[in-house]
């Protein structure tokens, strides 16, 4: 009956198999598998404005966000929400699978900044969003580092929308992944959109050798043509958390 209602919904209200939005709120779902748990530390990479930080927090009232954006446009506003909250903690730096220097590559929609550049067919369909602004040099960091560095807080919750990054923080972040991290909230990319950037299948081979396993996709996006291109993912250590 659920999925007749969902595909009646579909229909009714969307009018098109293109671009389905998920009938269920991943973040309540975020909730619901850590109903049972102690979460102390949330790690929000690539945390822009700190909207999402902000809405997570809502949903963990014990845990402290450390929210990873290099983007110097961001770094006032961060600025004055970690003032008025003390709960986050803004990093201006990069997760990647080194601590080193890197490009930021900037473009005109803001929210298509990455690491990598966007490539032919992501800047051909969406060629007001991907254009080049400027480059900044930014700081990169390993987590496992970061960590290390700042006292060894627990992460058991992991948010990444790093525009094909996600890869390299997770690479970065193995020590942190075995020992305290139970559930990964995750931007995929089913199809390539920027040069080099990881996709999907290789996110997934990754986590899976840590223990986590795909709980389930979230709103999925296509192009113009059908063709699927990103979507949200949330990923569990089934074994941690009893499931």
């Amino acid at each position: 009956m659920a999925k007749i209602l969902k595909t009646l919904i579909r229909k009714t209200f969307l009018n098109t198999y293109d671009n389905l939005v998920a009938l269920d709120d991943p973040y309540y779902v975020l909730d619901k598998l850590l109903r049972r748990q102690n979460v102390n530390g949330i790690l929000d990479a690539g945390g822009s404005n700190g909207r999402v930080t902000k809405k997570l927090l809502r949903f963990f009232p014990d845990a402290t966000a450390y929210l990873f954006e290099p983007n110097p446009d961001y770094k006032e506003t961060l600025e004055n929400l970690a003032s008025e909250n003390a709960r986050i903690k803004p990093q201006f730096i990069a997760l990647s699978d080194k601590s080193d220097t890197a490009e930021l590559n900037i473009t005109s929609n803001i929210g298509s900044t990455s690491l990598f550049q966007p490539n032919k067919q992501f800047s051909k369909s969406h060629p007001n969003e991907t254009a080049l602004e400027k480059t900044v040099s930014i700081t990169t960091q390993k987590l496992d580092d970061w960590v290390e560095e700042n006292g060894n807080p627990t992460i058991e919750l992991m948010k990444f929308d790093i525009q094909s990054g996600e890869l390299l923080a997770l690479k970065g972040a193995k020590k942190t992944l075995l020992s305290s991290t139970l559930v990964i909230y995750t931007e995929i990319f089913f199809n390539p959109m920027y040069e080099h950037g990881a996709i999907f299948s290789e996110i997934d081979l990754f986590l899976r050798e840590f223990g986590f396993v795909l709980y389930n996709i979230y709103k999925p996006m296509s192009d113009d043509n059908g063709l699927l291109n990103q979507a949200n993912a949330v990923y569990i250590h089934a074994e941690k958390i009893g499931i």
